[in-house]
């Protein structure tokens, strides 16, 4: 055998000794490594071999060893010493002595170069089992084949196949199957088969689909302008065909194949999905491909995952294996991914010319161990299979597939990434990247991987900031901080110019946004993602592409649950509302993936949603709707998954809030100088949910006049002020008429002419003013104009609800205007009217206690009367598939049951209780719970009208009603948390244990333990010391004294419970108002969910009371009519102005 990875010449002890030569062997005793790198082979010595070649006599220095795959290894220098030229495409080696040159003829038997694959123990296989078994091979190659031994297989009625072997340190491992109904036995040391090397196949370009493989050349090269450059690409593809060949799928020679290593866990099995005869006619040919392909074999596994189809788009099926059970006992491979981050920075570091690599089916490529493909096995209506290579599906499949790329393209790292099954080659010229190319190529047909080449591509020049990674080093080295050192974190000069020359680089060629063409139509490319949408708008002009406009955004909770088609339908109709004007009156072009709305504009989709934005979108000038396959579509795609959750166009929020606009601002306030201290804050934006709510409640102007101009912000002066109309509520120029019309004042004001009063107020230039003191204790006094009643709402809108105002409290607004103005009354006046604002009503934080006393549910006379129910979870699934924990408490005796279950279904809830509780302790009188759909149905309904018990639900939002199984649940998950094992996450193996733990300790309420109230005695403990005496009693004498002491406990137990009520009553009660509402009530409800900081926290709109039962109350919204049912503490009243 000649080996071109052997540095030296081998040859066998045996071999030697046929030669019957009696050279003289020079003894050295050392180990030589194997080219897996692991295994070796111990040589005793060396000697000199003559060879005759023909009519050539060559002669080498050899090294003995004991066994060798084949007689005789002629290495690396052999092959340098007679200049062997190998030729793959005729088959022939040229050697060449002295003058004379001799060519040989290869041999493609493999067959003749074989080892026997031993039995390494002795082995019993029990009947109907298939069992995977150790041999060991005589071979340092890392991939042979086996095939079983004929002889063998007619002496025994084992059932063995033709198979891979991925042999580690001289050893693997084969399946055998024993199909008897008795069991089998096979001694050590027994030959099974024999192992031979796999020949690489050499195709001839008669046996590649040269057709198929010129038209993905063409389509590769077709971008390249040079000729030269093109007819070089185009012969490293031609040396490369067998990669680009699709006809047929390929499994690649890896030096590591995929292993599932599995908990100790018996093999989870499934019954095959039911599904229709058409169903089953597609899967039963999709299993034929797989079989002729060599992708999976027929198995006798105890494993069983069960296979579904899936559509495809073009209206064919995918088989997919449902492999969450297995997956579940898998053990995580924490090979690392590339960090895209790094990725990307290395690839904007001056590289120009870029090639990306797709592997076809990837997975499908990769072999799997021979001791782990029983793991694989799915179970189909046809029968059940394994696979031979990685399955999709599987958990470990992307570090897997990482680690061998990993392993062969190592040597190419200075140029290449590879993330999975793609690879970006990266270079600065053309004969590099050729070069780059050419090696990676080589590796990958060496392995016998196969390319998709209609997502390859090759040598494309892409634009990146120049130097990027070099710019950016400062920020990087303070922004990559790990989590310790994050403390280190300092803004200074350094990265404030990295950013600033990164910002500039962003607004130059040729990253920068242009001003649209009005000679050519505008591209608008979106996509749409659970998380946001996105919108690219371009134009291509003179074969380039111009970047018009970016946008992406968040998209609200409710459009999260669109159906795919209204989501991308969505992502249109928002760029078009944000690129307004950009699009009207210029031809558009709408690029997107979601193909059925390409004749959204044509014809109706059958969709409310998507027909509603067609003919919003009427007013534009569509030219056509074009799919775009989601590949190409990766800008919008990027954006919509990367939205920006706050868009405000002055602020740069990058790395804190700094104007983005250092010289003339855009917006000019004009604000009516009133006093210079009523006004003292401006607002340039509002929201629009506030001034639509404001618009709602109270439909005044806003008292701000803001206009957009090229001017800087000015303030009037007061001659400007007190000639411009303005808008706002409280005009001081109307005091002194309003004064001559308010009769008190007049009185006050006669009095003063008439010298009645001469201390408290003062009359100068025709105007009344009050004068007080300026301190608590002060002498000094200050004149404050005395306001006329008639004037104090429109001064309290101007002091309260206006923007400028800020909608404070009493005492601050009392603070403002008390040095200002008087009159009668005043503190209260502003208390009642700021009682009174319905948006300090819905959005104002009460500082008090909520209302509403308590209300505590009646002692039960004893156990099983009340018992209450509620779910603890979800929590992060088990092994035994485990989510939730189902607490059932009884509310006399305290005692717990909770039982880890799958999920929270109504079926699931309705079995446990029957099966868990109710055949355990009987019927309970009532049961108490919250109004959650696993509770609130129409088979707990059923379940309870059967079995003869009340159900009682809680108030919505008010767990207090629930509250002893909520204070359990609050109690045991912090104990399941220090107790279960994080890395195996099986909390539900200590659920038990805990809950024991509560059961048998003292509870604070009752002095008892719920054990002894359950069951009339102390409990036993593990701990306790165990008895030696035994007191025997009649059965009669044992019921009679448990009944007594049963009495006795319970009567304890229940003074004690009505005392610690009666105790935490008055405690909860104090200072605690408790109103109560009337039918036909106005009220405010809270709001409860999800809701941001600006949104109000109580109803927008009024409610009426309906019914009532306090401090139940059924309230209903007056637009919608719907009716709540709501706890007196989640009711605001809401009060009126009074006439």
């Amino acid at each position: 055998m000649i080996d071109t990875g052997a540095n030296r010449t081998f040859i066998s002890f045996k071999a030697w000794h046929s030669t019957n030569s009696k050279q003289f062997i020079k003894k050295i005793q050392r180990r030589v490594l194997l080219a897996d790198g692991q295994s070796s082979i111990f040589v005793y010595g060396e000697i000199t071999l003559h060879i005759m070649l023909g009519d050539i006599q060559a002669s080498i220095v050899a090294l003995i060893v004991k066994q060798l795959c084949t007689d005789c290894i002629l290495g690396m220098d052999f092959i340098n010493k007679y200049k062997l030229i190998i030729n793959t495409e005729d088959r022939t080696i040229s050697i060449r002595n002295n003058d004379k040159r001799l060519l040989l003829k290869l041999d493609s038997n493999s067959s003749r170069v074989h080892s026997p694959a031993r039995l390494v123990n002795n082995i019993i296989i029990p009947p109907k089992r298939t069992i995977s078994i150790p041999v060991s091979i005589n071979s340092s190659l890392q991939t042979l084949l086996f095939r079983p031994s004929f002889k063998l297989q007619q002496r025994i009625p084992l059932i063995m196949l033709n198979s891979s072997l991925t042999v580690h340190n001289r050893s693997s491992f084969i399946s055998l199957h024993n199909p008897t109904s008795y069991s089998c036995s096979l001694p050590r040391g027994i030959i099974l088969g024999t192992t031979t090397v796999p020949t690489l196949s050499f195709k001839k370009e008669s046996d590649i689909d040269q057709s198929l493989v010129n038209t993905y050349i063409d389509k590769l090269i077709q971008h390249l302008i040079n000729p030269e450059h093109q007819k070089k690409v185009k012969l490293v593809l031609l040396q490369n065909a067998k990669l680009l060949d699709t006809s047929k799928p390929t499994i690649a020679f890896t030096l590591r194949p995929h292993e599932i290593k599995t908990l100790d866990h018996p093999p989870p099995t499934s019954k095959p999905y039911y599904s229709t005869p058409l169903k089953q006619e597609a899967m039963y040919k999709i299993i034929q491909e797989l079989l002729y392909s060599g992708l999976i074999r027929p198995s006798y596994s105890p494993y069983a995952a069960p296979a579904l189809l899936v559509a495809k788009h073009d209206g064919n099926w995918r088989m997919v294996v449902d492999y969450k059970k297995l997956n579940n006992i898998t053990i995580k491979d924490n090979h690392p991914l590339p960090n895209m981050e790094q990725a990307l920075q290395l690839l904007g570091a001056g590289y120009k010319l870029f090639s990306t690599l797709d592997m076809k089916s990837g997975f499908w490529q990769i072999p799997i161990a021979e001791a782990d493909k029983h793991k694989t096995a799915f179970i189909t209506p046809e029968g059940l299979y394994e696979w031979n290579v990685l399955a999709q599906g599987l958990k470990n499949s992307p570090p897997s597939f990482q680690r061998v790329m990993t392993d062969i393209l190592s040597s190419c790292r200075q140029f290449s990434l590879f993330y999975i099954d793609d690879i970006v080659i990266y270079s600065r010229s053309f004969d590099d990247h050729l070069n780059h190319v050419t090696q990676i190529l080589s590796i990958l047909l060496n392995y016998n991987f196969q390319l998709n080449p209609s997502k390859c591509a090759l040598s494309w020049y892409r634009k990146f900031i120049p130097q990027f990674a070099t710019i950016a080093a400062p920020i990087h080295a303070i922004t990559n901080l790990t989590k310790p050192n994050k403390h280190k974190f300092r803004w200074n000069d350094l990265q404030k110019t990295a950013f600033l020359q990164l910002k500039q680089l962003l607004v130059n060629a040729p990253l920068f946004l242009n001003f649209p063409n009005d000679n050519y139509p505008v591209i608008l490319t979106t996509d749409a993602s659970k998380v946001g949408i996105g919108g690219t708008l371009q134009q291509l002009i003179d074969g380039e592409i111009k970047n018009l406009y970016y946008h992406s955004q968040v998209t609200s909770s409710t459009q999260r649950r669109y159906d795919p088609i209204e989501l991308e339908a969505l992502a249109i109709w928002l760029c078009f509302q944000r690129m307004r004007s950009y699009l009207l009156g210029r031809s558009i072009i709408i690029y997107t993936d979601h193909c059925p709305l390409c004749n959204m504009m044509n014809s109706s989709v059958k969709n409310r949603r998507v027909d509603r934005i067609s003919i919003l979108l009427q007013e534009y000038n569509i030219e056509k709707i074009i799919h775009i396959k989601g590949q190409h579509n990766c800008l919008a795609d990027y954006l919509s998954r990367h939205p920006i959750k706050h868009h405000e166009e002055i602020f740069d929020e990058d790395y804190g809030i700094n104007m983005l606009f250092d010289g003339e601002p855009l917006v000019t306030v004009t604000v009516p100088d009133v006093e210079s201290s009523f006004l003292n804050a401006v607002i340039t934006r509002s929201k629009h949910k506030q001034i639509a709510q404001q618009q709602l409640l109270s439909p005044q102007p806003l008292p701000i006049d803001i206009t957009t101009t090229d001017s800087p912000v000015t303030r009037p002066t007061n001659d400007e002020a007190s000639t411009s109309s303005s808008c706002n509520y409280f005009n001081i120029e109307q005091i002194k008429i309003e004064q001559a019309n308010d009769p008190n004042i007049q009185r006050k004001i006669n009095e003063i002419r008439d010298k009645v009063i001469t201390s408290c107020y003062i009359l100068d230039d025709g105007l009344l003013y009050k004068l007080l003191p300026m301190h608590a204790n002060s002498k000094r006094k200050t004149k404050v104009i005395y306001l006329p009643i008639s004037m104090a709402d429109s001064l309290l809108k101007a002091y309260h609800d206006i923007p400028l105002a800020g909608h404070f409290g009493v005492k601050r607004t009392y603070l403002k205007l008390k040095n200002k103005f008087w009159w009668p009354g005043m503190i209260q006046f502003i208390t009642n009217y700021i009682k009174n604002c319905l948006l300090c009503q819905q959005y104002n934080i009460s500082r008090i206690k909520k209302p509403g006393k308590l209300c505590q549910i009646p002692t039960p006379d004893g156990p099983f009367q009340l018992i209450g129910i509620d779910f603890c979870g979800r929590f992060k699934r088990t092994p035994r598939e485990n989510q939730y924990v189902l607490c059932i408490t009884d509310y006399f005796t305290r005692w717990v049951d909770a039982i880890a279950l799958p999920n929270c279904s109504a079926q699931t809830t309705a079995q446990t209780i029957f099966n868990d509780y109710i055949c355990r302790y009987g019927v309970p009188k009532s049961i108490l719970s919250d109004q959650g759909t696993h509770f609130n149905n129409q088979l707990m309904d059923f379940m309870a009208k059967l079995i003869g018990y009340n159900h009682t639900f809680s108030t919505v939002y008010h767990p207090q009603s629930n509250g002893m199984v909520e204070r359990f649940n609050a109690t045991f998950v912090p104990q399941l948390a220090k107790l279960h094992d994080h890395e195996n996450n099986n909390w539900d193996e200590y659920l038990s244990p805990v809950v024991f733990a509560y059961n048998t300790g003292i509870h604070s309420t009752t002095q008892y333990s719920p054990f002894q109230l359950q069951f009339g005695r102390e409990p036993r403990l593990p701990i306790d010391k165990p008895s030696f005496t035994y007191l025997f009693h009649k059965p009669n004498d044992y019921y009679a004294q448990l009944q007594k002491s049963l009495n006795i406990i319970h009567k304890l137990a229940h003074t004690t419970i009505i005392q610690q009520q009666a105790q935490y009553k008055q405690s909860y009660d104090k200072n605690r108002s408790d109103p109560i509402y009337d039918i036909n009530d106005q009220v405010l409800t809270k709001i409860h969910g999800s809701r941001s900081k600006l949104d109000p926290r109580y109803s927008i709109t009024p409610r009426i009371i309906i019914k009532k039962q306090h401090p139940i109350y059924w309230v209903e919204d007056q637009t919608t009519q719907i009716v709540h049912r709501v706890h007196v503490n989640d009711i605001r009243p809401i009060v009126f102005p009074s006439a």
